[in-house]
Order: C-alpha cells, then structure tokens, then sequence
C-alpha cells in the first residue's frame, strides 16, 4: 500500500473529501498506516457544472481536469481516480496525457455487475452520461443489458443532480427518484447504478426494491485491489 494516490476532485466536494475518507479509513485498516493521498479540489463554476450535467460539452471542465491530471502526474502519483461518472467521458483523453493508470468508475462498476450476476440494469445518471452511453458500451462488454429513464425523468434526473451539488435537495426529490428506480424494475432491471456518485446522498438500500450498486463505492474498492496488486512494484 506504499503507493501514491492521486485524486481529481471537486467536481462535487462532499462526495470527493468522502471518497478521499473512505480510501483512507480502508488502507488503514490494511496497513496499520495512513496513506499518502494528493487532491486536486478541481474550481469548477456552478455555469459548467449545469452545462454538462445537461449534457452539454464544457471546454471548462475538460481543460480543468487536463491541468489538474498534469499536476498529478508532476507530483508522481502512481495512480489516479476520479470520483465523477459524468466526466468519464474525458477519460481517454486524459489517459492519453497520463503517465500513470487512471482507474475508470464506468469500468469498475460494470465489472461489479459482471460479478454479482446482474442481467439487466438500470442506470441513473447525468444526461451526458446517458447520452454519450458511457455505461451502455461497458455493460455490453459484459453482456448486461441497460435500462433508462424516460426523457421527462432524465430531465428531471439531471435536475436532481444539480441540486444535490448545489445543497438544494427536497424530499420531493427525494421521492420521485424512487417512484423512477421503481418504473425500471417494471421494465425488467434486476439492480440499479447510482452513475453519478452524488445519488448515494439522498438514495440508500433502504428506499428502493432492487439492489443498488453505488459507483462511488465500487470505484474505492477498485482502487483498493489495484493498490494490493501492485504493492510490491518498485515506483
């Protein structure tokens, strides 16, 4: 676990700093020793951020998460997450400029569902995320078939979304996001991806019928075995 975590965040602070928690609770309990984590806490505007929630393409952003990846690399970390789904659709090109890994939520968690025997899944997420089928190419991969919401509750999902980061949630929220996870269970999901890793503040195990997978946390374990993979190879 002597390697060196980079993490892009920021992008939803509440839901980085928990990750960045998560991470290290985990590799304490391991290792008996904290581990050494760098944060980028990315300055994304509120103006961007609702432009590619809604699907849009943001120079901003990407150009943001360009220079922070850079920063990233000149301080050597060995690896780099980024607990954000909307913005995986960067990824490749920020692999691209990396000289170190960049694990992929998309990846892990359709790896997850792989695991867990899941045949069809709904997913909840942003509308690029959505839109550019991020989840869709992983899950064929894998031989899953997806479920999404309709365009009025995909409107409304995005809408969600920005509330959550803007701390503008309502119970009402709250409630419609359940009554949609339950139309996808009628459409045959057997479980449902919280694809953005915001979602897990206002919907747990609890609220819903069908089993969550909660990108968020499968993107800590993710990071978790590919520390343990490679502990013992020299930086």
């Amino acid at each position: 676990m002597e390697k060196i975590i980079g993490i892009v965040g920021g992008l939803e602070t509440e839901t980085s700093c928990h990750f960045c928690l998560e991470v290290n609770n985990s590799i304490k309990k391991i290792t008996e020793a904290q581990p050494r984590i760098f944060m980028e806490n990315v300055p994304i505007s509120h103006k961007a951020l609702n432009i590619i929630a809604r699907g849009g393409f943001s120079a901003e952003v990407l150009g943001l998460l360009v220079d922070s990846v850079k920063r990233l690399n000149k301080v050597m970390v060995d690896v780099i997450v980024i607990p954000c789904n909307t913005v995986h659709v960067f990824i490749e090109d920020l692999r691209k400029l990396s000289d170190v890994p960049i694990l992929s939520i998309i990846e892990e968690t359709a790896k997850e569902c792989k695991n867990r025997n899941f045949k069809k899944v709904g997913v909840i997420g942003s509308t690029t995320t959505i839109k550019e089928e991020l989840y869709l190419t992983e899950l064929q991969k894998q031989s899953i078939e997806m479920v999404i919401p309709s365009k009025e509750d995909q409107h409304f999902v995005s809408e969600c979304i920005i509330n959550i980061v803007n701390q503008n949630i309502t119970q009402g929220d709250k409630q419609r996001m359940i009554e949609i996870i339950a139309k996808m269970k009628e459409e045959g999901a057997d479980a449902i991806i919280l694809g953005c890793t915001d979602l897990f503040l206002i919907i747990n195990r609890e609220d819903v019928v069908l089993p969550l997978v909660n990108s968020t946390q499968v993107l800590e374990e993710g990071l978790i075995n590919w520390l343990k993979e490679n502990r013992s190879e020299e930086k």
